[in-house]
């Protein structure tokens, strides 16, 4: 099946929703008869595959770092070191930071 062909692209979206797990849409016998005639569309399975076990086997980031490092460059950012309102969500400025001074005071 030529790659200009509409039709190829409606094979992969059954593909790539197979290797997601959801419903390809089309009729599963249709779709194995497909791959057995379409040397691209296989070929194009065999690579997607491959993508799809890499991607899942890549270490998972743990959000504690992302937070982490979110908070590093916010408070290296934030305006109270000029001693202007703390913008960090997640203040980690420390307890000199506008936001902890003015929490302070209110709750005197």
């Amino acid at each position: 099946m030529d790659r200009a062909d509409p039709a190829e692209d409606t094979w992969r979206a059954a593909l790539s929703a197979l290797l997601d797990g959801e419903d390809p849409r089309v009729a599963m016998g249709d779709l194995m008869q497909h791959l057995s005639e379409c040397a691209s569309c296989s070929t194009w399975l065999e690579h997607a595959a491959m993508v799809n076990t890499g991607i899942r086997t890549l270490p998972v980031v743990q959000p504690a770092l992302g937070e982490s490092v979110v908070n590093r460059v916010d408070v290296r950012m934030c305006a109270c070191r000029t001693g202007g309102a703390c913008l960090c969500t997640d203040c980690q400025c420390g307890p000199g930071c506008t936001c902890q001074t003015q929490s302070s005071v209110t709750a005197s």
